[in-house]
């Protein structure tokens, strides 16, 4: 008999891996181990926050699932945010680095086996102008990237839309005057990210001493400029040694301000926002991941 019992799964219909038949059996398995499972499909962006805000409010599930890429996920776990209801993850995105961060495994019977019985833990989260995100926020590069993606792109290539906009964004040259201020203390760069997690754009660690059960932010400046560094930069991430490059500038702090027209993304989806202001969150979400 599952371990919970009444489970409301809300569901982004143009994520991709939903088609490939992951959904169908993770909802299938739930079923099968005697959960009562609702599905609700969002309509427009924003939507998932209010059926999360919705379902907690009801009190009826023991778990609310984001089924979706990770800013699904993100639009989820704002509509629970300070409840007690716990937030499950069903991965059907591009990159899925929530999942990669949790170390949970895409695949049906133990994606089904983390809903049902997997431990609810409290984790660190991130505000942007007071909206919560729970991995990253890009300022320049990446933002550029996602913004140029349409929907339809990221459905058809997956992965390979952000790897060819990428090397479009790379040629056309890849560095923002990017201006914060963090702390207090004025900073230039060419490329900012803030991180609340250890992985960024899939299996890829940026911050080998960062996760997201550990209540803090990293900001990376990257301040060389050229396509050369950048390239640089690429190359450091894959082998996750960024951190320790010529170039790159890591800080902790509590407060990050940005006042520009430098294209951001939070947590995988365009962001807009001028001013921005980025601090750590004060209120907590209960996530589910695997058991040990």
């Amino acid at each position: 008999m599952a371990g919970r019992r009444r489970i409301d799964v809300i569901v982004n219909p143009a994520a991709g891996s939903r088609n490939g038949g992951l959904f169908d059996a993770v909802v299938r398995r739930l079923h099968d181990e005697g959960a009562f499972v609702r599905c609700f499909d969002t309509q427009a962006p924003g939507h998932a926050t209010e059926l999360a805000a919705a379902s907690a409010k009801e009190g009826y599930a023991d778990v609310v699932v984001a089924a979706g890429g990770d800013g699904t996920i993100n639009e989820v776990a704002r509509g629970l945010l300070g409840h007690p209801i716990p937030l499950g993850i069903l991965p059907l995105g591009t990159a899925n680095v929530l999942a990669i961060e949790l170390g949970q495994r895409v695949r049906a019977k133990a994606v089904a086996d983390t809903i049902l019985n997997g431990d609810a833990e409290l984790i660190g989260t991130g505000l942007v102008n007071g909206e919560m995100f729970l991995l990253m926020v890009g300022m320049g590069f990446d933002g550029a990237v996602v913004g140029a993606i349409r929907p339809t792109m990221k459905r058809r290539f997956g992965k390979f839309a952000f790897v060819w906009a990428g090397l479009k964004e790379w040629v056309r040259g890849p560095a923002r005057e990017v201006t914060v201020t963090i702390d207090g203390d004025r900073q230039e760069a060419g490329w900012v990210v803030v991180t609340n997690a250890r992985h960024y754009a899939g299996p890829f660690v940026l911050s080998p001493t960062a996760h997201i059960s550990a209540p803090h932010l990293e900001a990376f400046l990257f301040q060389r400029r050229s396509r050369l560094a950048f390239a640089g930069y690429f190359l450091g991430l894959g082998v996750g040694r960024v951190a320790h490059m010529p170039g790159v500038q890591v800080r902790e702090f509590e407060k990050l301000e940005l006042s520009s027209d430098v294209p951001v993304e939070v947590d995988g989806d365009a962001y807009h926002g001028d001013p921005m202001t980025i601090t750590n969150g004060s209120q907590f979400l209960r996530l589910v991941v695997p058991r040990a």
